[in-house]
């Protein structure tokens, strides 16, 4: 997970992107979901991604990325498995706040 002290050393930027998935889905598609969860796994591993979510209608993503640039975002979005079958749209962000960020909780035993 990148930090906020590495974000503010490397300036990375957090961008949503908002992704459009196909409404009819064939075999293609559904073959290569595997390869594109596990390249998602990996880059959220390495902190280059924060979040991935796919509404329950299977239709819309948004993935939060922190990378140095929107072109890098835009380079790893072209490496999606899933590439192919999708529209999406960048946005750079000015402020985005998520309890990942947050001193952890504080538990009484």
């Amino acid at each position: 997970m990148i930090t906020y002290s590495q974000i503010k050393k490397k300036k990375i930027m957090v961008y949503m992107v908002e992704i459009n998935l196909p409404y009819e889905i064939d075999n293609n598609f559904m073959r290569k979901i595997p390869s594109h969860r596990a390249f998602i796994s990996v880059l959220i591993n390495k902190g280059k991604i924060q979040s991935y979510t796919i509404n329950e209608e299977r239709n819309k993503g948004w993935i939060i990325f922190n990378t140095e640039t929107e072109a890098e975002t835009e380079k790893i979005i072209h490496q999606l498995p899933l590439y192919e079958f999708i529209t999406y749209n960048i946005h750079s962000t000015l402020v985005h706040d998520s309890e990942i960020f947050r001193f952890p909780k504080m538990h009484m035993n």
